[in-house]
């Protein structure tokens, strides 16, 4: 939170744009100090024990070179004032975050160019404190739930015929549910009791006619339930279909960033466990919803025709079980959507745990993972107590207002008979009504559970949605089937949080054909500019151009068919050895990926195995060692047959003989490709035309390996005799 509230005293003339607070003092001792910045002034404010709150302040103009910098523990705001470096103020690592962002906005403001807050990254939500995922600022339990609905019943229109279907029968189910009670009249003040004496022969044909009414309706209403739970059935589940796969159609077009916020068992959530909610609303809560719904305004209507005196009766607890209600479902809610929030934290514990299960093996960490388990199961378990108490409470309350009712009825009632003012009859049908009232009454606080459940996970999936990928292609996009492979940097700056760059004014061009090597230390900015290339990220600042057009006018589908990728760490998909050298291109036939694992030097192993090209991969490419992994990896780019080449750490995870044969089948590979090698082994870029040595995120060098290698201050040179070094120390130690 970047715009947080002055202290207690402190006095401005000119309107806030910025006031974090630090939590340590310039003495290195915890306290309070807050860098508030104005149109244009800077102030310090700090908490000064009994005596207030002091006030340093500076005029923006006087002040350069304003930066955070990070020291063990913390780090503090330091500027340039009158030739001479302050310090401004101090905190530690929890607060380093929104100081880095901080400064960077005050920089870009002291420049005098335009720059806005970012969004608040707050843990709870302001009105109601939820708790919020990382990422988002919308609350579900705080959005209208007509909305949700509104948008649910879009999902209806292409599913019209069985909606209508639906409809119709919910309402005829109705009516014949209101049938029985009604006959009930007739049977006691026609059969049973009548005032006047009737013929037995007639009380007994019209015994036998209501005995056949009520029979005749209960087997319709079986029909109907029938056919309305087989409509419900279809529709619910085709619904959510429809919705799931939008889901994840979705999903795949995000860009990265949005993972990037976000735990993958946190998204898995969305995708399978709030649209299986959804579902098993949609199927059946939505249907017993809507019948209850009109089962109640049908009795209420019968009630009054009846008798408007006993059903006022009827309503006299109305007040006080919407006052429980409102009271009881607003816990509830929060209970709600608290037990979603840590179903999502479980169920990324779990893919974490299950993925990373080799790790927690090698180092027998298996109790440290059960022990974080059955801690985030807990809260599940605690969440879900209080949630299921609340709702105890308001049945229990619920329970004793409904027979409150019943009971004014059944002696008002009484009274009635005994004086004539209405029938026995009417006082049966009148009690059964109620009964069939306080049913759906007792139902439709658990049916309005449910709903809320499914309303929170309907408005789950819709934030997801509603996310706008940050890597948009524009609508006038240029098309470029075929790439000659120039690629110019120019200026690049960016960061994966925007306020705190992980590449700095980056430029450079890569000729087509040419092989460009990226060195530097990890952490230095390789890997990312290689993520920029493909256009994975958008540079905040500066361009990138493809044969002088900018990445940002492309279409993304023509430059990453012409891309292609052998990554660090590789990826297999479940399925055979083909299958996953052709996932770039699926209608390859069989002498295209046996050429293409022949030049990755895969061929040899491949036919090895008890099923050659038809083996089975794993999932991530279990049963094969990471030498083969990265040769498949290499033997699909080949097939995707790039007119730009990416190579990150290609040969990491491979032997050195193995590494000589894949080289002498990358210089095959790399001929009239545009070529960007990333890699730790130096000596795997001596054939690169140009290497390009980054440092902090920006470039030293840019040479030939000779060139660079002759500069004896050089970094390059002092990467080259760390790397031989080290080489050194592993034979030794061989």
């Amino acid at each position: 939170m970047l715009k947080e509230p002055l202290p207690e005293g402190a006095v401005v003339d000119e309107p806030v744009r910025l006031c974090v607070e630090a939590d340590l003092r310039t003495d290195g001792k915890f306290g309070k100090q807050w860098l508030v910045v104005t149109g244009k002034r800077l102030h310090v404010f700090s908490e000064n024990g009994d005596t207030g709150l002091s006030e340093a302040a500076w005029a923006l103009e006087d002040l350069s070179e304003v930066k955070a910098e990070s020291f063990v523990g913390g780090g503090a705001v330091l500027g340039m004032y009158d030739g001479k470096r302050i310090e401004l103020v101090r905190y530690t690592n929890a607060r380093s975050a929104r100081f880095m962002t901080a400064t960077h906005l005050l920089e870009k403001w002291m420049k005098g160019e335009e720059a806005e807050l970012p969004e608040d990254e707050a843990k709870h939500c302001p009105r109601c404190g939820l708790p919020l995922e990382i990422g988002t600022q919308v609350c579900p339990a705080c959005l209208p739930k007509s909305r949700t609905i509104k948008r649910l019943v879009r999902y209806l229109k292409p599913h019209w015929g069985p909606a209508l279907t639906l409809a119709v029968l919910s309402i005829s189910g109705t009516a014949l549910n209101l049938l029985p009670p009604y006959l009930n009249k007739p049977l006691f003040d026609s059969v049973l009791a009548p005032k006047e004496p009737r013929p037995l022969e007639d009380r007994l044909r019209l015994l036998g006619l209501l005995v056949l009414a009520l029979l005749a309706t209960q087997v319709t209403l079986a029909g109907v339930g029938i056919v309305q739970a087989w409509v419900a059935a279809r529709l619910g589940n085709f619904v959510t279909h429809d919705i799931r796969c939008e889901l994840y159609e979705h999903l795949q077009y995000l860009s990265l960033r949005f993972f990037d916020k976000r735990q993958m068992g946190t998204v898995i959530s969305r995708v399978n466990q709030d649209t299986g909610q959804l579902q098993q609303f949609l199927v059946w809560g939505s249907q017993d919803l809507a019948s209850n719904v009109l089962l109640l305004l049908g009795i209420g209507t019968m009630l009054f025709v009846m008798s408007w005196k006993l059903a006022l009766m009827v309503f006299v607890p109305a007040p006080l079980v919407m006052i429980l209600s409102a009271t009881c479902w607003k816990k509830i809610r929060f209970y709600m959507h608290r037990m979603f929030h840590r179903w999502g934290r479980l169920n990324s514990v779990i893919v974490e745990t299950l993925n990373g299960l080799r790790v927690v093996k090698t180092f027998a960490q298996e109790p440290r993972e059960i022990s974080r388990f059955n801690a985030r199961s807990l809260d599940l378990a605690v969440t879900g107590a209080q949630a299921e108490r609340m709702a105890a409470v308001l049945f229990s309350g619920l329970g004793m207002l409904i027979m409150l009712g019943s009971l004014l009825v059944w002696y008002e009632g009484g009274r009635g008979v005994l004086d004539d003012s209405i029938t026995l009859g009417t006082l049966s049908a009148f009690m059964m009504y109620v009964g069939m009232f306080y049913g759906p009454v007792r139902w439709m606080s658990m049916l309005l559970n449910w709903a809320s459940r499914s309303l929170t996970a309907a408005e789950r999936v819709f934030e997801v949605l509603d996310s706008e990928p940050d890597v948009k292609e524009t609508d006038n996009a240029t098309p470029m089937p075929h790439i000659e492979g120039r690629v110019t940097f120019e200026d690049v700056t960016f960061g994966y949080d925007p306020h705190s760059p992980v590449l700095k004014h980056i430029n450079f061009e890569a000729k087509p054909g040419e092989m460009i090597g990226f060195v530097g230390h990890s952490g230095a900015g390789k890997t990312t500019c290689i993520n920029l290339l493909c256009r994975f990220y958008d540079a905040d600042e500066g361009r990138i151009l493809v044969d002088g057009v900018p990445l940002r006018e492309l279409r993304v589908a023509d430059l990453r068919h012409q891309i292609g990728v052998v990554p660090q760490d590789t990826f297999l998909f479940s399925g055979s050895i083909a299958d996953n050298i052709a996932y770039a291109k699926p209608g390859a036939s069989k002498e295209e990926i046996i050429r293409a694992a022949k030049i990755a030097n895969a061929h040899d192993f491949i036919v090895r195995k008890p099923d050659g090209y038809e083996s089975w991969v794993g999932e991530g490419g279990q049963g094969l060692s990471a030498g083969e992994r990265q040769r498949l990896a290499i033997a699909r780019a080949v097939l995707h047959d790039p007119r730009i080449l990416i190579l990150d750490e290609a040969t990491s995870s491979v032997d050195v003989e193995t590494e000589k044969q894949i080289q002498a089948a990358i210089q095959r590979l790399i001929a009239g490709r545009t070529t960007f090698a990333i890699a730790h082994r130096l000596s795997t870029l001596k054939n690169a035309d140009r290497l390009i040595v980054l440092k902090g995120g920006e470039i030293t060098e840019i040479g030939t390996h000779d060139e660079l290698l002759a500069k004896e201050d050089g970094e390059f040179r002092k990467l080259v005799d760390t790397y031989q070094e080290i080489s050194k120390v592993r034979t030794v130690e061989g």
